[in-house]
């Protein structure tokens, strides 16, 4: 009982969660108007450099708060955020957020939400791009660049996803733990306890 007590989420993540789905959600809707304009200059390719910043709010609030469906549930809040502040894409965006949520959440889900490190961090930024590659490039009609351009606008989808989405989130995750502002959250304790980038024992089976 204690184990699963720890593994739910608190009313402090969820505003943890919450805040960085409304900043990433703002955001992003800037960022979507910047992509359409990329979009027209360079294509899928072109466009694909930022993806990585869409799913960095659910990366980064699983890597502080280390329990699961945090990052699924940012995301979708970003989501519903975008579409309130007035994304271009509207409703499309919310399955974007749900698509990069459920992969950022496998990332994860793959070392059973017990390793936090440049690897775990990576997959989640990395497992949010495919399925949502998929459905946008039918949605925004990306397929009629042909296969050549598609491989590598995911290449560099799945590279931007690694790198602003995964490794971002963990700098920063490491950087904001050292100023003490996140007392409370699982990685302050994994901190103190010298082990933020390794297993996390309180989950181990």
């Amino acid at each position: 009982m204690v184990k699963e007590k720890k593994k739910r989420l608190t009313t402090v993540d969820i505003v943890l969660m919450a805040i960085l789905a409304i900043v990433n959600g703002v955001a992003m809707t800037y960022i979507a108007m910047l992509n359409q304009m990329l979009t027209a200059v360079g294509g899928p390719i072109l466009t694909s450099i930022t993806l990585g910043l869409y799913s960095i709010s659910g990366v980064l609030a699983a890597y502080i708060i280390r329990k699961p469906g945090a990052a699924f549930f940012t995301l979708t809040l970003a989501a519903v955020i975008q579409i309130l502040s007035g994304n271009p894409n509207g409703l499309v965006s919310f399955v974007a957020g749900v698509t990069d949520g459920l992969g950022a959440e496998l990332g994860y889900f793959l070392f059973r939400y017990k390793r936090w490190d440049w690897v775990s961090t990576a997959l989640a930024g990395l497992f949010a791009v495919p399925i949502w590659f998929v459905v946008a490039s039918f949605w925004f009609g990306y397929y009629k660049w042909g296969w050549l351009i598609l491989v590598i606008a995911f290449g560099v989808r799945c590279l931007s996803g690694i790198v602003l989405s995964g490794w971002l989130s963990k700098a920063i995750g490491d950087l904001l733990v050292k100023t003490d502002i996140l007392k409370g959250f699982q990685i302050a304790k994994d901190y103190k306890a010298g082990r933020m980038d390794t297993i996390d024992t309180n989950y181990r089976a």
